[in-house]
């Protein structure tokens, strides 16, 4: 997923469209044995540093699930 910038103490709502992903069964599937979430990290990804991309501390997460 891209970056996305928020100003201090502002809100912001976007939506984006992950084409290729799936919660179904297939290569690009968001589920998996231990199931996922979607994490929320005060900095950008440096898109190089692993395993967080150097992206500071977790401020919000959520978790993925089916109905």
């Amino acid at each position: 997923m891209p970056n996305v910038q928020v100003p201090a103490r502002k809100t912001a709502q976007i939506e984006i469209v992950l084409k290729d992903a799936t919660l179904d069964t297939g290569p690009n599937r968001l589920l998996d044995a231990d199931g996922a979430s979607l994490v929320v990290h005060e900095r950008a990804d440096d898109y190089v540093t692993d395993p967080a991309g150097n992206a500071g501390a977790r401020i919000a997460c959520g978790v993925i699930t089916t109905r």
